[in-house]
């Protein structure tokens, strides 16, 4: 009996096993928009999870109280570090979610250098901006004592705002470039969903932006480093009144105690009836410090000034009445 042989051309012809056309290739099936739609709302619900169960840990609810300062007030360091932190953690289980709808639940392994180490700079930042006070703290030269008990509009500080409530061009440039940079990583991210990219990496961010945020973060930071510990004044409470009267002073960086400060009242020393880091008590005069003889032309509005250790803070107004 002859073995039978196949002719070589008809073997050449012959169709290869399905197995072999597949390999070596990634041939996803279409994503549905449900699919896509689910991937998103994923991303977000575990932002609210995180957020909750912090809550429930820590007792605090209210997002402030995870963005502000010791002194109460918003930090920027804080503010720009949480927002990093959420779009990262949006992205990374949104594009999770959407590969593991197609049976791939790997984890996502290519993470961009420039991702890393944007989150890097927003922790490094944070951390930094912690340490600037610390240290000034322990040296003596500031007491951090928490909220003031009255604060007014002009002393919230704020993301973009100096103690004394004028706007700090260092604070805006920094915030500035973050927003820039996380709006076009989270539209990235939401466009690789749309178009059901189930690549196993995260969007990257442009290297120019990278320097742009590099710049403003040392600008921050070299700035709270150069100010901090300058004693800052608030408007006073009252506004105005006449002589005797009783007025409160709150601040920031006055020194826990008096020493040889002085508090100045239209360019000459006053007594003080009170003196910490963060309020000042003093009594509207009988004369004008400046003359030395009664108020006259009044009303008058005159500049408070504190002078702690030879640095000067800035002047506020006190009208002076009838």
């Amino acid at each position: 009996m002859h073995a039978f042989h196949m002719p070589w051309g008809l073997r050449m012809n012959a169709p290869m096993p399905t197995a072999l056309l597949t390999a070596g290739s990634h041939n996803d099936p279409a994503i549905s928009d449900g699919s896509k739609a689910v991937a998103i709302l994923i991303g977000i619900a575990v932002l609210f999870v995180l957020y909750g169960v912090t809550a429930l840990i820590t007792g605090h609810w209210r997002l402030k109280d995870l963005l502000n300062g010791f002194d109460g007030f918003g930090s920027t360091s804080k503010v720009q570090w949480f927002l990093w932190l959420m779009v990262i953690l949006f992205g990374y289980a949104a594009i999770w979610v959407l590969r593991a709808e197609q049976s791939d639940y790997s984890t996502l392994t290519d993470i961009p250098v420039n991702l890393l180490t944007v989150l890097g700079f927003s922790t490094g930042t944070a951390a930094a901006a912690k340490g600037i006070t610390a240290g000034y703290v322990q040296t003596g030269k500031i007491a951090k004592t928490g909220v003031p008990a009255n604060p007014t509009p002009a002393t919230t500080g704020g993301i973009f705002q100096d103690d004394s409530g004028g706007p700090e061009l260092a604070k805006i440039q920094m915030i500035g470039f973050t927003i820039i940079a996380i709006g076009i990583f989270l539209a990235t991210v939401i466009h690789q969903i749309v178009a059901g990219d189930i690549k196993d990496s995260l969007p990257d961010i442009d290297s120019s932006l990278m320097v742009l945020m590099g710049i403003s973060q040392g600008g921050y930071l070299g700035k709270k480093l150069v100010t901090f510990g300058t004693p800052v004044l608030y408007p006073p409470d009252p506004l105005s009144g006449p002589v005797g009267t009783a007025v409160t002073l709150n601040g920031s960086g006055l020194g826990a105690q008096k020493g040889n400060s002085q508090l100045m009242l239209n360019g000459a020393p006053i007594p003080t009836t009170d003196w910490s880091d963060a309020v000042i008590h003093f009594t509207v005069p009988t004369v004008d410090p400046a003359t030395g003889v009664a108020w006259a032309n009044l009303p008058k509005v005159v500049p408070l000034v504190a002078s702690m250790t030879g640095q000067l803070s800035n002047a506020i107004s006190f009208k002076v009445t009838a």
